[in-house]
């Protein structure tokens, strides 16, 4: 039987021995991917230090996270690897806290291959490697989650405070965040004004102080209180798109096509306005194609496998890259596929058939893994890239429907 402190000690020999066999293998580079969205995180932390404003679309706390370098001088090319160890650290601290709330629930064997479970996730250690934000909003996920665990042990509101406090912070990584604390304020109604006056509401003030500094930067720059346009754009261009051209039976094309072109002709502010346009008029007048694009939507960000693997080439000519190629392709494609629909079925299964015999920690867990699994579905062609946002609360959910089955008499999560 492994002691008590080398479990932690496991995982984290594990994780460094599995990331350098996984980079090495496939030839991972660390770098920055002029496909997709990484040229816009640094771009906002450009912004942020070269010209002290909020960049349009990247939030300030991630453009501040990542760009750090910049305030010693240092080159974009430093910014770039400090992000990208930044990303590591978080998917290192991930692993930790999954095993800490699981074995703070039931027992650290469970915690362990729970987390090792997780270490394996081919997707959520391959975004690390990308300049996204990603690991970084994972890993303050799962620290709110953390500390609603120790609240439910405790019932200290100081624990509630930080989660809220974590939240409010992660709304400056991925604006989505809003939701998440929406729901976290439902779930500590009563206990508000306790977590809302202590000493750790200074962090809440601090967090809600950056998020105005970022509406009021967007409102002087390009006219609106908003904390991102990134969502005008997505909708525009990847859901409300996709629907437009159901509705004209053409093929879709995210960015690439006429109604994208045409889009990109105009301003933040403008672009706000045509795509709440847009919106209204489909949700109108093409509600069945606008239902068709959102399951096409949830297809797309489920049936794919991490997309970063796919870009790797094998520039070293080594006989067994394809092989590894196709084998992480494979397994981060039915990791996606099982772990969406072990997700929402069974939270579904927890909010419904068994809400009295789990406590409000496990039905939080449920919430936020639909609520993230139905608003991903705004955009599409994402492969793995949204849905392992939820993949450490499947690992907690997992490990509780496991005990409950393998120990019928063990009340799970009991607060």
């Amino acid at each position: 039987m492994i002691s008590k402190p080398k479990y932690e000690y496991l995982l984290f020999f594990i994780a460094i021995v599995w990331t350098f066999f996984f980079l090495y293998v496939i030839q991972l580079k660390v770098h920055l991917s002029l496909v997709g969205d990484d040229t816009t995180y640094l771009k906002a932390a450009e912004n942020i230090y070269f010209h002290c404003r909020a960049s349009d679309d990247r939030p300030i706390l991630i453009a501040l996270i990542d760009g750090l370098p910049f305030l010693f001088g240092f080159p974009s090319s430093v910014v770039v690897n400090w992000g990208i160890f930044v990303n590591y650290c978080c998917w290192l601290s991930t692993i930790l806290l999954i095993f800490n709330i699981i074995s703070d629930q039931l027992n650290r064997p469970i915690a362990f291959y729970a987390s090792l479970f997780f270490v394996f996730c081919i997707g959520n250690l391959a975004i690390a490697f990308n300049f996204l934000s990603e690991s970084i909003f994972i890993f303050m996920l799962v620290l709110s989650l953390f500390f609603a665990n120790k609240y439910f042990k405790t019932n200290s509101p100081h624990f509630i405070t930080l989660g809220i406090a974590v939240l409010v912070f992660a709304i400056l990584v991925k604006p989505m965040s809003l939701g998440l604390v929406f729901i976290y304020g439902l779930f500590f109604f009563n206990k508000l004004k306790s977590a809302l006056w202590n000493k750790f509401s200074s962090l809440i003030l601090v967090g809600l102080s950056m998020i105005f500094f970022q509406m009021y930067s967007l409102k002087q720059q390009y006219g609106d209180y908003t904390i991102s346009y990134i969502d005008s754009i997505t909708w525009y261009n990847y859901l409300g798109g996709k629907a437009d051209c159901l509705k004209k039976g053409i093929a879709f094309y995210p960015g690439d096509n006429e109604r994208a072109i045409y889009f990109s002709k105009f301003t933040s502010h403008e672009q706000r306005k045509i795509a709440n346009d847009d919106m209204k008029a489909q949700i109108k007048d093409n509600t069945f194609n606008l239902m068709k694009a959102y399951l096409f939507c949830i297809y797309s960000n489920t049936s794919k496998g991490c997309f970063i693997v796919s870009e790797c080439e094998n520039e070293k000519q080594t006989f067994y890259f394809d092989a590894f190629k196709f084998l992480f392709k494979a397994i981060s494609k039915l990791q996606n596929i099982i772990l969406t629909i072990v997700a929402v079925l069974l939270s579904f299964y927890s909010l419904t058939f068994n809400r009295k015999n789990l406590n409000a920690f496990s039905k939080m867990i449920s919430i936020i893994i639909l609520y993230v699994f139905f608003i991903s579905a705004i955009s599409c062609f994402q492969c793995d890239r949204f849905h392992i946002v939820f993949y450490p609360l499947v690992m907690m959910l997992l490990a509780t429907y496991f005990m409950k089955s393998t120990y019928k008499d063990v009340k799970i999560f009991k607060s």
